[in-house]
C-alpha cells in the first residue's frame, strides 16, 4: 500500500511539473505537435496504402478471379462437364473461359490482340463501360479505349481479327463486332484485351464443350489458403491452381512494397517523435532539478522517476493523439465522401485514392505508436539517476 501511495506521488508530481512549468510551454508546444502529426501520419499512410491495396486487388479480382484453373499445358483446352460436376463451388461463383490471340485492325492500323471469351457476363464488369453496351453474340466484344483508339475503331464498327494458328498455317479472320468500350486501370489489361463470350471463341477453335481456364470468385472474402488447397484436391492432376500472384508477380511486389514503405515511415517518425518528446522531458527535468534533487536527498528512490517522467509526458502524449487522429479521420472521411485526392490511373490503376477503414489495424498501430514513446523517458531517467542532489542544492 505505502508502495503504491509513492507511485502516486510520483505521478502526481510529474503532473504538477508538466502543467505548472510556463516557461518551456513552447518545447511542449512542439512536442505535442511531434506527436500529433505522428499519429495523423500513420494513420492516413496506413488507411490508404490498405485502400490502395484493397483496390487493386479487387480490380484485378473481377477480371483475373482470386483463383484460375488452368491445363498444365495452358495453350491446351480440356474438357469441361466432368470435372465442374465434381466441384463443390457452393461458396463461389466460377465461370468457363478461354482466350485466342492475333491480330485486329483498323483504320488506323494494327495491334496485336488477346480475345477472351467468358462463359457469361457479369454485371458487375458493366461499371467499366464507359461507352455502349455489354456483348450479346458469340462475336461481339468489348475494346479497351486505348485499343480503340489505336485501331480508330467506335462503338457499332466491324474489327478484323486474325486469329493465330499452327506455324506454317494462315491466320483464321472473323469479323468481330465492337459493342462498346471499357477501361479497367490496368495497363496491361487495357493495351492488349478484348473481352467477348466463350461461345465465339468454341465457334472459331471448333470446340463442342472445352475451355482453357475456370474463373474462381469468392465474393468479398479473401482466398484462403485452405480454400486453395481444397480447390486443388478436386481438380484432375492434369488441371493446376493459379493464383493473381502467380501470372502478376511485378504487381503484386509492387502491392508489398506499400507495407514496407509505410514500416520505413514509421520507424522514421517513431524516431524522431521520440527523440524530441525525450529532449522536452529533459528540458522540463532540469527546470525541476532543484525539486528532484530534494526529493532525491530526502529518499526518493530513482526507481519512480519514470513515473513523474510518465506524468509529464502523458499530456503531451494524448493531446497530440487527440489531435492527430481527429485531423486523419476527418480527412480519411472527406477523401472518402469526395475523392478529392485524384491518382493517375495509368500508374496506380485508380484514378482516386481510396480509404480503408480498417479500426482493428489502426488501433494495433496506435498502441505500438504509444508503447514506441515509451523510451522517451530514458534520457531523463538516465539524467535523475546520475545526478548529485548535494550539489545541485549547494548550488541553488
Amino acid at each position: 500500500m505505502e508502495s503504491f501511495q509513492r507511485i502516486r506521488t510520483s505521478w502526481l508530481l510529474g503532473r504538477r511539473w508538466s502543467s505548472s512549468n510556463r516557461r518551456q510551454r513552447r518545447a511542449k508546444i512542439i512536442a505535442t505537435a511531434v506527436v500529433a502529426s505522428t499519429f495523423a501520419a500513420l494513420t492516413l499512410a496506413t488507411s490508404f496504402s490498405g485502400g490502395l491495396q484493397s483496390a487493386i486487388r479487387e480490380k484485378v479480382g473481377l477480371f483475373y478471379g482470386h483463383a484460375q484453373i488452368r491445363n498444365l499445358d495452358q495453350s491446351s483446352p480440356y474438357e469441361t462437364q466432368p470435372h465442374f460436376e465434381a466441384l463443390e463451388l457452393d461458396s463461389a461463383q466460377w465461370m468457363q473461359m478461354a482466350w485466342k490471340a492475333g491480330v485486329a485492325t483498323g483504320p488506323e492500323g494494327m495491334e496485336g490482340l488477346q480475345w477472351l471469351g467468358w462463359q457469361r457476363w457479369n454485371p458487375s464488369w458493366s461499371e467499366l463501360i464507359t461507352e455502349g453496351s455489354a456483348p450479346q453474340e458469340p462475336y461481339d466484344v468489348l475494346l479497351s479505349e486505348k485499343l480503340s483508339g489505336r485501331l480508330g475503331l467506335n462503338v457499332g464498327d466491324e474489327m478484323p481479327f486474325y486469329a493465330s494458328r499452327e506455324a506454317g498455317a494462315a491466320p483464321t479472320l472473323r469479323y468481330l463486332n465492337v459493342t462498346g468500350l471499357y477501361r479497367t486501370g490496368l495497363a496491361e489489361w487495357d493495351a492488349q484485351t478484348a473481352v467477348g463470350l466463350l461461345d465465339g471463341i468454341r465457334a472459331l477453335q471448333r470446340w463442342p464443350d472445352s475451355a482453357q481456364g475456370t474463373w474462381v470468385h469468392y465474393g468479398p472474402e479473401a482466398f484462403a489458403e485452405t480454400d486453395f488447397e481444397s480447390l486443388r484436391s478436386q481438380i484432375p492432376f492434369t488441371l493446376e491452381v493459379y493464383r493473381p500472384s502467380d501470372d502478376l508477380p511485378a504487381l503484386y511486389q509492387w502491392l508489398d512494397l506499400f507495407d514496407a514503405n509505410v514500416a520505413i515511415l514509421a520507424v522514421v517518425l517513431l524516431l524522431v517523435g521520440a527523440v524530441n518528446l525525450g529532449g522536452t522531458l529533459l528540458i522540463l527535468s532540469l527546470e525541476q532539478q532543484r525539486a528532484l534533487a530534494l526529493l532525491r536527498a530526502l529518499g526518493w528512490p530513482s526507481s519512480h522517476a519514470p513515473v513523474a517522467l510518465f506524468g509529464m509526458l502523458a499530456p503531451m502524449l494524448v493531446r497530440g493523439a487527440v489531435w492527430g487522429i481527429g485531423i486523419s479521420l476527418l480527412a480519411l472521411w472527406m477523401q472518402d465522401v469526395t475523392g478529392f485526392m485524384r491518382l493517375n490511373p495509368d500508374t496506380y490503376y485508380v484514378d482516386h485514392v481510396p480509404v480503408s477503414w480498417d479500426f482493428g489495424r489502426l488501433l494495433f498501430l496506435y498502441f505500438l505508436v504509444f508503447l514506441s514513446f515509451t523510451p522517451a523517458l530514458t534520457l531523463p531517467w538516465l539524467w535523475i539517476q546520475k545526478m548529485k542532489p548535494a550539489r545541485i542544492l549547494k548550488s541553488a
